[in-house]
């Protein structure tokens, strides 16, 4: 794109964070007409405003692809052309500020909350609810790829005293009222699954050696593993399971035992 004689002399009256503000300003927002041919020069095949718009459709198709990248289970969900046009209205309500666009998504459950269908009805539907719920998890997963801990630490093995497991630094426990984490894995893999009812459900997501998993767990189990994070200490977490879950003796060590060897299969712990 160049930069017309004219242009070039308006453009040195103005601070260059004021060019920076009106080019944002004009890919962000293309529905509004701007004073085009202040920076951009007209061509014998193009105007200014047609060699604007290529840049504003390949930004907002940019952005596009990005959602779709960020947020490919609830894509699948809505199907591609609705989940385009939430996202199209989601970009003009929230636009990218921050310098990388792995932020881009961070705010779209909140605007599907804001945005639903029933938002003012007494009786709600449940299928924005697991849109929400499922939009909510796929930001975090995406987050959690760079989310910042210390990777300096020695993996546990089934020799490592009880004393000395700790959970890996990026371990978040996570609670649905629908069977989110299985339909993510379902349609990142290409299997093509049917939006689910309503089912509590439970899981962990870790990244262990720059990597992720996630799995399901049982509610007994999210309840320990919330309280071991909490505390850092199996042997609170053990007590707590004892008095809020009534869960004593050789019951209580036989599932312990049988969870360590899974989890540390699974990389849930580090040695402290």
């Amino acid at each position: 794109m160049k930069i017309s004689k004219d242009a070039s002399r308006k453009a040195a009256e103005k601070s260059f964070s004021e060019i920076q503000q009106w080019m944002q300003h004009q890919l962000l927002h293309p529905q509004f007409a701007g004073d085009y041919e202040a920076f951009v020069k007209s061509t014998s095949k193009l105007s200014a405003k047609e060699h604007m718009r290529i840049y504003q459709r390949s930004y907002i198709a940019r952005l596009r692809d990005c959602m779709v990248a960020q947020f490919p289970a609830l894509s699948h969900a809505l199907g591609r052309q609705l989940f385009l046009q939430f996202a199209d209205l989601y970009l003009l309500e929230y636009p990218s500020k921050s310098y990388t666009l792995g932020d881009l998504g961070q705010h779209f459950g909140a605007f599907l909350e804001e945005t639903r269908p029933d938002k003012d009805a007494e009786v709600k539907e449940s299928w924005p609810d697991f849109m929400i719920e499922l939009a909510n998890f796929e930001f975090l997963v995406n987050i959690s790829f760079d989310e910042k801990a210390d990777e300096n630490y020695q993996k546990a093995t089934a020799e490592t005293k009880e004393e000395a497991l700790q959970l890996v630094p990026v371990f978040h426990l996570l609670k649905h009222n629908f069977p989110i984490s299985e339909y993510y894995k379902e349609a990142v893999n290409d299997r093509n699954p049917e939006l689910p009812f309503a089912q509590e459900s439970y899981c962990v997501l870790l990244r262990r050696d720059y990597r992720l998993g996630l799995f399901e767990i049982y509610p007994i189990q999210y309840h320990f593993l919330a309280k071991l994070k909490e505390t850092q200490s199996i042997a609170q977490a053990k007590q707590f399971l004892i008095n809020q879950f009534k869960v004593v003796g050789d019951e209580l060590e036989n599932h312990w035992q049988q969870w360590k060897t899974k989890w540390l299969e699974e990389g849930f712990f580090v040695k402290r």
